[in-house]
């Protein structure tokens, strides 16, 4: 089948191309003028010179592409490739010539493939990285703040004045912090004070301790050891201050956040908003294939009467539905309403029957 409609696919792919690429580029540049607009009060606050901006939304246009816009430029790329075919009376040609509706977009069904896989491959490995680049070139580059927090071995550290704080997992739904360590040093480095929490909540602009054990260290090396079940404690810093070191999952590979899932459960702690975005980076890459089931019925429909204006309207409307219906799920599989796995994939497997329903009953 392929031998004898190469010329015929190689040309629907070509004509997808090039208006995917053109929807693509305005998609792109769109979002990053709109994300230039939201950020240009933190610019002009900090007078952050003209190269850093453009670095920042350099690195800001991989998670842009990937994330927020390539599913929508594919949706709306097929509504103009086979609406430009039927209003030109290219498809009514190529049925004509006994080529059905269905081996006409098989070529499209490849390349969707094609770019779902790339898309998963760029949030494992590229998205990461400059995820944490633009984190650094705002907060450290604009903003001027200090690096004081890092991420080693799954658990994030922060440094202050004379304090060294552990924290397994950052909850900023919660305003807490599990799995807590402080260590308190004298001028010559010598701890003097440790804390070990299982919670530290941020309430009312005070940081309480739950369930831990404070050790003072005296001199020649006396240690006193008291247990608590909640104490008030001053950090120095507030919740503001603290929520910026939290770990993303958009930081991580699929791999890293899955491994860091694995040790937050190990150590007795709720690891469900991480395992939902542990199944959105699987179900997300899929969204471009959806985006295709969806758009060639809409397409073949609509083509004759629309024009550009109707497939950008119609790529608008399914795009809202879909980002309305995906974040209510993701917000009911955070909260515990739903699986975690049920909340990601539901949204998915809704559309794509839906498209696939919908293709079906076109006439062939």
């Amino acid at each position: 089948m392929f031998e004898r409609h190469r010329t015929l696919y190689r040309y629907v792919i070509r004509e997808f191309l090039k208006i995917f690429g053109l929807s693509l580029s305005s998609l792109i540049l769109i979002y990053t003028v709109v994300l230039f607009f939201q950020k240009m009060n933190q610019f002009s606050k900090y007078n952050a010179p003209f190269h850093l901006i453009l670095i920042y939304l350099l690195y800001k246009t991989p998670e842009v592409t990937i994330q927020w816009t390539l599913p929508y430029a594919v949706l709306l790329a097929i509504l103009l490739t086979l609406g430009t075919f039927s209003r030109h009376s290219e498809i009514t040609a190529m049925k004509a010539g006994g080529v059905s509706l269905y081996r006409i977009t098989f070529p499209l069904f490849f390349v969707a493939l094609m770019i779902s896989f790339f898309s998963f491959l760029g949030n494992e490995y590229l998205v990461p990285i400059t995820y944490h680049k633009t984190r650094y070139v705002l907060d450290v580059q604009v903003r001027k703040r200090e690096l004081a927090g890092s991420f080693k071995n799954f658990k994030i550290w922060y440094r202050s004045d004379h304090r060294i704080m552990n924290i397994r997992l950052l909850d900023p739904h919660k305003k807490a912090l599990n799995g807590f360590t402080l260590y308190q040093f004298d001028d010559h480095f010598q701890c003097t004070k440790r804390i070990d929490a299982r919670e530290v909540k941020w309430v009312e602009g005070r940081w309480w301790f739950y369930d831990g054990t404070v050790r003072d260290f005296g001199e020649g090396g006396s240690t006193e050891i008291a247990p608590f079940e909640k104490i008030e404690f001053d950090l120095g810093e507030d919740w503001e201050s603290l929520q910026r070191i939290g770990r993303s999952s958009g930081e991580m590979s699929y791999g890293e956040l899955w491994t860091y899932i694995q040790n937050i459960q190990a150590s007795g702690y709720d690891a469900t908003r991480y395992l939902v975005d542990l199944y959105s980076k699987l179900s997300a890459p899929l969204l471009n294939l959806i985006m295709l089931l969806i758009g060639i019925p809409f397409a073949l429909k609509t083509s004759r009467s629309g024009g550009v204006t109707m497939s950008i309207g119609i790529s608008v409307m399914i795009g809202f539905a879909y980002a309305v219906i995906f974040y209510i799920f993701i917000s009911f599989g955070k909260s515990g309403v739903l699986s975690p796995f049920l909340s990601c994939w539901t949204p998915t497997l809704l559309f794509g029957l839906a498209g696939i329903f919908t293709l079906m009953s076109i006439r062939q």
